[in-house]
């Protein structure tokens, strides 16, 4: 029998939102195959804003609200980036639309919501991924591959520390915007506990300082892992951090700059791989955004492998963080604004 081949399309794009990561988005996806991506529409509350995004990066339709996007049936997949506290509102509307949807993180700011939307997406068997951009660069590949292969012996424990001074953005400022230390950088440091832990702990403790406002300004944990392993992990928005994971086992260590978004895997003095980025057209806002074509490429992979979640990023997986993040902001303080 002759061999089939299977015809790729071209992913139809809606980008929900018209934030500084947007702008990101849009300028790494210029960097892919224009027969394999196309943004049809861009939406946003405020339609000047809409409108300058649309001509910048040509996108043909601008939508004032995202009702009008959510029943357009040319789109196929949405790029949600709206401020957290919308995050679940708006991938419930596109999911239950059918769309499929790529939601920056968290994709909700409870367990509950989170669960809800797999849940959702599971139903309507539609793919669903939490823009957890880091689990595709090309380092977490060579890292994970060097871990599997016992370059490290048995890991024991990993230390993170991310602070950046961000209390100057207006999420961070405002309770109701969803903004903290947790939902912000800590869910970078859970996720990379989970990629190299591949279970999530046994037990957590943590302490932190919240704002006049009752935003967690900062947060540092201890956490337990079964056959005596263990992590500590420390974020701040006051203040600039080593900003790097160090992974220790009984073969050595290693240490990785920009963990969530890094270039370069430092294994030994002999042995250190770097990739370079690909080039925007335009000027990125913030550190090393053309890494966002890893994730925008995983979508296209998977939709075309008619898979409904990656498996390098799974829901289970951000049903998990969101569970653990609860646990987080509950021990420091944090009373949430989230109606459930």
């Amino acid at each position: 029998m002759p061999e089939v081949t299977k015809m790729f399309r071209q992913l139809r794009w809606g980008v929900a939102g018209v934030g500084m990561i947007s702008h990101d988005f849009l300028t790494a996806m210029a960097s892919l195959p224009a027969d394999q991506h196309k943004v049809i529409a861009i939406a946003g509350k405020d339609l000047d804003r809409v409108h300058r995004l649309a001509t910048l990066h040509k996108i043909p339709t601008a939508y004032e609200g995202y009702e009008a996007m959510a029943h357009d049936t040319s789109i196929e997949i949405v790029f949600v980036s709206v401020l957290n506290m919308q995050h679940y509102e708006i991938s419930k509307l596109m999911l239950e639309n059918g769309k499929h949807v790529l939601c920056e993180k968290p994709i909700g700011m409870t367990y509950k919501q989170t669960k809800a939307l797999v849940n959702l997406a599971r139903e309507r068997k539609l793919f669903l991924l939490e823009g957890m951009w880091s689990r595709f660069f090309p380092a977490y590949d060579a890292l994970d591959k060097h871990l599997s292969a016992g370059g490290l012996g048995d890991i024991y424990h990993i230390n993170i520390q991310f602070g950046v001074e961000i209390t100057d953005l207006e999420r961070n400022l405002m309770k109701d915007l969803g903004g903290g230390a947790v939902l912000d950088l800590g869910i970078y440091m859970l996720q990379f506990l989970q990629f190299v832990y591949k279970e999530p702990p046994t037990d957590i403790v943590c302490t932190g300082h919240l704002s006049k406002v009752g935003v967690d300004e900062s947060i540092s944990c201890v956490l337990k892992y079964s056959d005596g392993r263990t992590a500590t992990i420390a974020a701040h928005t006051r203040a600039t951090m080593t900003n790097r994971a160090e992974i220790t086992g009984t073969k050595g260590s290693i240490a990785m700059d920009y963990f969530w978004c890094p270039t370069v895997l430092h294994i030994s003095a002999a042995n250190i791989t770097e990739w370079t980025l690909p080039k925007g057209k335009y000027r990125f806002h913030f550190h090393n955004s053309a890494g966002l074509s890893y994730q925008i490429q995983e979508c296209w992979d998977c939709i075309n492998k008619d898979l409904l979640e990656s498996p390098k990023m799974s829901l289970d997986e951000s049903v998990l963080l969101a569970k653990l993040m609860d646990t987080m902001r509950a021990q420091v303080g944090v009373l949430n604004t989230a109606t459930w």
